[in-house]
């Protein structure tokens, strides 16, 4: 059995000017990858609440998060379809594009929210903001399982 293409994506803040700190996705096979982000030297936002809440803090993200070139070209070769769904389509959406502007180049796949394919089972995005991404991305997973009778 196919699984779609679920991601989630933590950022600094709520603000506008937010950056993605962590980001996690599913495979086909139902498999989850997660990986935190390293900042770009001008991506200075950061609410300190947030860090209190994910325990990630600036410096970590230096030390054992990923540059945005390996984000990019691991999630990109993990997907077999150029569709991903995610709780909040549109805040997912924005820090792709955060991701992708930092290395000059446009997204490549389509991102729609898990509604279109999920009945329920899964919360609004609002009750998910304080959710780590990977967990949220488990959420969707095991919701689409259920609909569908995946194992």
């Amino acid at each position: 059995m196919s699984y779609p293409h679920f991601i989630a994506i933590d950022g600094s803040s709520w603000e506008e000017h937010a950056h993605p700190v962590a980001i996690a996705w599913s495979m086909a096979d139902g498999q989850i990858k997660t990986t935190l982000i390293q900042p770009e030297d001008d991506w200075d936002d950061w609410d300190i609440s947030l860090q209190d809440l994910h325990g990630i803090n600036p410096d970590t993200l230096y030390q054992l998060g990923e540059t945005i070139w390996s984000v990019i070209r691991e999630l990109e070769n993990d997907l077999e379809q150029p569709h991903l769904y995610a709780d909040d389509d549109v805040r997912a959406g924005e820090m792709l594009e955060k991701l992708y502007d930092a290395c000059g180049r446009d997204v490549s796949f389509e991102v729609s929210h898990c509604r279109d394919i999920l009945s329920d089972g899964v919360p609004e995005a609002e009750a998910m903001n304080y959710v780590p991404c990977d967990e949220r991305v488990h959420s969707m997973l095991l919701a689409w399982a259920a609909e569908n009778q995946a194992d």
